[in-house]
């Protein structure tokens, strides 16, 4: 009695579902899989038969962590069976790949209606409408090659990361009413003055429908509240394909990474009177800019520290992360102060939330990766696809302030500046509400004061980012470092400098985390006695998984060790240190007779003058017994510290023995612990 009460209560559930304005479906599990290892499926058809000794995987997945296939660069074959509602004939069909590394055709029912040339990382979505038998079942199968095209970005096997092939990310359906909206974009604006918030809200279509309205409703996010702050039926306005409205809204709280603010826009297409779909995003209030070789985040001056991950790094899963993996590295980031992060390649949609709703500020770039790379029309029509792609699948995130076009390029040579330049036009084009960068590594080779001095690709952006690695990938004594930061300031006066990368690379480089530890120290000190360094990125938070030579690795554990975490997230003595530099305030112990006893603890606690820098407001500090432990205690407020300035308290410490002082963000993130 029992199951058959929930088989009905299910196939309710279900029905319920065909009824609503849309619906994402989830489609990750009984795949079935068979590797290309001869390249001969499309040749022998397997798009229209069975696919030969397949077998049952559960996506995402990728054949290059597997002991058989992990070192296989080619085809492998994915097929799915769909049974189809008879009533989906008049909705709209959306099959929503999250990635495909890195080419790849996709057939329904043995036809091929779509190919991805080169993307590996970017959402893929392939309209379904009029290419599904409804109400029966269908083939879903898709081809993916993973070699080393000249065909793709990154080009050929420029690049420093693994090259796991196979449908990386989750996959789903998307189905909805007519007309269906493609994508919403919402560009929040916050009003300085009195911190009112404006939305422009856009929705793109085939075409206009004019007896199209929207229900708006807005909603405090991830507040202590969730006040519903605006609920109305609007009309939009048409600009060619896209229907657009505006709100206004009083005394909104702004996002900042420490108070991470958002809010949720959930937007109900009418047709008349009638629903036919829903699009929901969040977005946060912020205003950021760079002025006079300045960050202003919502008018304060700031300085941001961050670190960067390399996806795919764990071996066990490789580029095919489930959600699980992604949030382990995301809280490992903030477990090192991060509120400033680059990605070299665009992630999971995962990724993006979750820096949105923790406060790390992300510079998004596309993977034009390398000096290998040419400026050839294969590559710029590549990658000014991905760049399009990567702008419209990740507009609405709050966390990205930045594009970037590319990494480590010939940054000199006058044909691959010519293509920065133009994706930098194009990324101007497609978002005006975002800044653009590229990430040199040859702002070095020449200053203003040398003899026919040209600038840098770098420069094109609105503010410098570089690579630096003094002392070990540049042979120059590292008391040269900061003669170097000078005379790129010289040269660009009006531009913010930011350092893209900086750390140590094992095993290229000899010396064990104490040399990692060391370079760090000497690097950040370096950076934090120039005025106009506004920011840096620790690279790496992981060792990682890579391909490129100069390891002693093989198979899938062929690796960089860069990280101050192993390949499986074990933390490294450097963690630690990486921390505490990290840390928006310092906090200094006086001399304790006897730590042992139970007495108050003299402490003087300053704000960060160096890497990050900005107010310190929420915070509190914790005494425990171990560095574990600290959530059981009672807090104390640390009163609101501007950077430069002391404070001096005396911490209650309610039991015997060694003391541990933590403190916490407002977000509930470790931003310092010293053990006494």
């Amino acid at each position: 009695m029992k199951i058959k009460f929930i088989l009905l209560f299910t196939a309710i559930f279900l029905n319920l579902k065909l009824f609503a304005q849309r619906d994402t479906i989830p489609i990750n599990t009984n795949w079935k899989f068979a590797v290309d290892l001869k390249g001969v499926g499309i040749t022998q058809n397997w798009s229209t038969k069975d696919l030969p000794e397949a077998i049952s995987v559960n996506l995402p997945h990728t054949w290059n962590v597997e002991t058989a296939t992990q070192n296989h660069y080619g085809w492998g074959w994915y097929s799915y069976t769909l049974k189809v509602p008879a009533n989906w004939k008049n909705k709209n069909v959306i099959l929503q790949f999250g990635a495909i590394n890195h080419t790849s055709k996709i057939y329904v029912n043995g036809k091929q209606i779509a190919e991805n040339i080169g993307d590996g990382f970017n959402q893929i979505k392939v309209n379904l409408n009029g290419e599904i038998n409804y109400g029966k079942s269908n083939v879903i199968t898709v081809a993916v090659n993973n070699d080393y095209s000249e065909k793709k970005v990154p080009f050929s096997n420029s690049f420093d990361w693994a090259n796991d092939g196979g449908i990386i990310r989750k996959v789903a359906l998307i189905v909805s009413g007519k007309p269906t909206a493609n994508y919403i974009h919402v560009e929040p604006k916050l009003d300085l003055t009195n911190n009112n918030g404006h939305l422009k809200i856009k929705l793109g279509f085939d075409k206009p429908a004019g007896n199209l309205q929207y229900e708006v409703k807005i909603t405090e996010d991830n507040q202590t509240t969730h006040n519903t702050v605006f609920s109305k039926i609007l009309k939009p306005s048409w600009q060619g394909n896209e229907a657009i409205t505006e709100v206004d809204l009083a005394k909104v709280n702004p996002w900042h990474f420490d108070f991470p603010n958002l809010y949720k826009v959930q937007v109900k297409v009418m047709l008349g009177n009638k629903a036919v779909d829903e699009v929901t995003t969040s977005i946060g209030f912020k205003d950021l800019q760079m002025k006079e070789g300045q960050i202003f985040l919502n008018g304060e001056p700031v300085k941001l520290m961050g670190t960067e991950w390399t996806a795919g790094s764990d071996p066990n899963y490789g580029f095919a992360e489930p959600d699980s993996i992604i949030i382990k590295h995301c809280k490992m980031l903030k477990a090192v102060n991060s509120i400033f992060t680059r990605m070299h390649f665009q992630q999971d949609e995962l990724f993006y939330d979750f820096c949105d709703r923790n406060g790390i500020l992300v510079q998004q770039e596309i993977p034009l990766w390398g000096p290998e790379t040419p400026a050839s029309a294969d590559v710029n029509k590549i990658a000014l696809q991905q760049l399009e792609r990567m702008v419209n699948n990740f507009y609405n995130h709050s966390s990205i302030f930045s594009w970037a076009v590319g990494n480590e390029l010939r940054g000199r040579d006058a044909d691959v500046k010519e293509m920065i330049a133009g994706l930098m036009k194009r990324t101007a084009d497609l978002d005006k509400t975002r800044m653009k960068a590229y990430v040199s590594n040859t702002l070095t080779s020449s200053f203003i004061n040398h003899k026919n001095f040209v600038p840098d690709g770098a420069s094109q952006g609105d503010y410098l980012m570089m690579n630096e690695y003094g002392g070990s990938w540049w042979q120059v004594p590292i008391a040269k470092i900061s003669n170097y930061l000078d005379s790129i300031h010289m040269s660009y006066p009006d531009k913010p400098l930011i350092i893209s990368e900086f750390g140590l690379c094992e095993p290229n480089f000899k010396g064990g985390d104490e040399r990692r530890i060391n370079d760090l120290v000497y690097h950040m000190a370096v950076f934090e006695s120039k005025a106009f360094v506004q920011g840096a990125i620790y690279f790496d938070l992981t060792d990682y998984r890579t391909h490129y030579p100069g390891t002693s690795d093989t198979t899938k554990f062929k690796r960089r060790i860069h990280g101050v975490y192993d390949m499986y997230g074990k933390a490294k003595p450097s963690m630690k240190v990486l921390r505490e530099l990290s840390s928006p305030l310092e906090v200094q112990v006086a001399n304790v007779l006897n730590p042992e006893k139970k007495a108050p603890i003299p402490v003087t606690i300053f704000g960060s003058i160096g890497l990050p820098q900005h107010i310190v407001k929420g915070y509190k500090i914790y005494v425990s017994s171990r560095t574990d432990n600290w959530i059981t205690q009672k807090p104390q407020d640390l009163p609101t510290l501007n950077p430069g300035q002391e404070i001096k308290m005396k911490l209650e410490k309610d039991y015997e023995g060694k003391a541990v002082i933590t403190v916490v963000r407002p977000n509930g993130y470790v931003a310092s612990q010293q053990e006494l």
